[in-house]
């Protein structure tokens, strides 16, 4: 009975950490009807973008949108010519206070170098120990410091202003025990150490690093992590323990042997850290292919996949590959769900079966336009085989729907992905119009496939024309073989 019972609450503590989420809210009217979508990274080592969800404001710029968080971290919006940052903590509310709406220009929308402005979201609920509060009074106390100190402390190394610092916003924050702020704190200081006066990136490891809890989540316990390991193995792949740890990855392609020979390394005397170190080099190996041969590291990448016992670190390895991995011939189409002008579901896999023109399109740009005109007629010739699929990049989907109602003539799928950059992202979009040919199974035939105006359908016809003489000798070879006797 005592078994069962334990099961029974093991459980029941199981759903209950697995449902944790926070919810934010907030009302402007300058964000009525929009569609918003809200993302973390993935991990802080390459940034990659991760979905948490999209939400629909409603005619007042209302907003409340609930999302998993089983740990403190932070989140990010797009908001115009904002990319809007916010830490949230598991089964807490955050009505935040939205910055006035500044749309992106015509030509930083069509920029696909365009950087958006950060800015730290305000939350209107918040209490004196609110995470928001805690690291945005931090960051003025540091920042300020950096501003009117920090060319003097860094020209001279000086040991004793940045003493005077910590003395200062640890008297401030003593009485925060937030675990989170704590660590983002003393993080930041141990940082502006090791950039005036300690540069020894092996003591700093050991004293902050080595046997210390792990934080993925916390960008300065990660980016203090980078800045003192990150080039290490480019700029000492030729002497002492960075050529070894080069035959480990390149011949050994082994990260078992890696961790061996970092056994060497007092600082690194523990697996978790070794094996983060070992991602920090991969993800430098691939910055350098005339010296990194990539096949080898995209093999060690995949054995720290298969066998490390980290979820972080089998996250942050697969994070790696997608950074560096271009779409290549006959790769797997990355998968989307997108909606229509009427609001209806489509996923990549409906599209299976016929080869697919898949376009990124926008109906402000003149060369798009253009474009629509030609496929139109290209559509009416070829739509036995082919489908025509164009991701649209209107402003807004009501912008995307009223395009669509007015143009009833570009009688082919359109689907709105202007609420889903990662989609960009994914298919390495570096401008608009972008054309590519997928195979009837969803892979990609053509990655830069001809435009309208530059041919496509002759192109495609003759493919077609290929590809049908060839499942006719294949048939004739089997007819043959069926036929023959022994």
């Amino acid at each position: 009975m005592r078994t069962f019972i334990a099961i029974i609450t093991t459980l029941l503590i199981s759903c209950v950490a697995s449902a944790q989420t926070a919810t934010i809210i907030g009302c402007s009217e300058e964000y009525a009807n929009q569609t918003i979508s809200v993302y973390q990274y993935s991990d802080y080592f390459t940034k990659n973008e991760e979905l948490l969800g999209t939400f629909t404001t409603d005619a007042t710029g209302y907003f409340s949108f609930t999302f998993e968080c089983k740990t403190t971290r932070e989140i990010y919006l797009y908001l115009g010519i904002y990319k809007a940052f916010l830490f949230v903590s598991p089964n807490k509310e955050y009505e935040i206070a939205m910055p006035p709406y500044r749309e992106k220009t015509l030509a930083e929308e069509l920029n696909p170098y365009y950087e958006p402005t950060d800015i730290s979201l305000g939350v209107i609920n918040s209490d004196p120990d609110d995470i928001n509060i805690l690291i945005l009074s931090f960051n003025s106390v540091f920042e300020t410091f950096l501003s009117e100190k920090g060319y003097d402390v860094f020209l001279t190394h000086d040991k004793s202003r940045v003493e005077e610092l910590e003395n200062q916003v640890n008297t401030m924050f003593a009485k925060y025990d937030d675990e989170f702020f704590n660590v983002y704190k003393n993080y930041r200081l141990y940082a502006l150490r090791y950039m005036v006066y300690q540069r020894d990136n092996m003591s700093v490891t050991r004293k902050h690093y080595l046997n210390q809890k792990f934080h993925y989540y916390n960008p300065a316990y990660m980016n203090l992590f980078k800045m003192m390991w990150k080039d290490y193995i480019n700029n000492n792949h030729s002497r002492d323990i960075g050529k070894n740890l080069k035959v480990d990855i390149i011949y050994g392609k082994s990260p078992t042997m890696f961790k061996k020979t970092m056994e060497k390394m007092i600082a690194f005397r523990n697996d978790t850290l070794k094996e983060l170190f070992l991602l920090q080099c991969l993800d430098d190996c691939l910055k350098d292919p005339e010296v990194f041969p990539p096949a080898p590291v995209y093999q060690t990448l995949d054995s720290v996949i298969i066998i490390s016992t980290i979820p972080e670190h089998r996250n942050i390895a697969e994070n790696i590959k997608k950074k560096y991995t271009l779409l290549e011939f006959h790769d797997e189409a990355p998968y989307f769900e997108l909606y229509n002008q009427d609001s209806v579901l489509y996923t990549l896999d409906k599209f299976k079966g016929k080869y697919v023109y898949l376009n990124f399109c926008r109906s402000e740009n003149y060369a798009c336009i253009k474009d629509y005109k030609v496929l139109k007629k290209m559509n009416e010739k070829t739509k036995r085989d082919l489908s025509i699929v164009t991701l649209s990049y209107e402003k807004t989907f009501e912008d995307f729907r009223s395009f669509r109602k007015a143009n009833p003539q570009y009688n082919w799928t359109f689907l709105y992905a202007g609420d889903n950059p990662e989609i960009g992202r994914q298919y390495k979009l570096r401008g608009m119009p972008t054309y590519m040919l997928l195979d009837k199974s969803g892979k990609i035939e053509m990655i830069s496939a001809p435009t309208p105006a530059d041919n496509f359908q002759e192109t495609f016809t003759r493919m077609m024309v290929q590809k049908r003489k060839e499942e006719a000798a294949r048939k004739k070879r089997q007819t043959q073989s069926k036929g023959r006797t022994w």
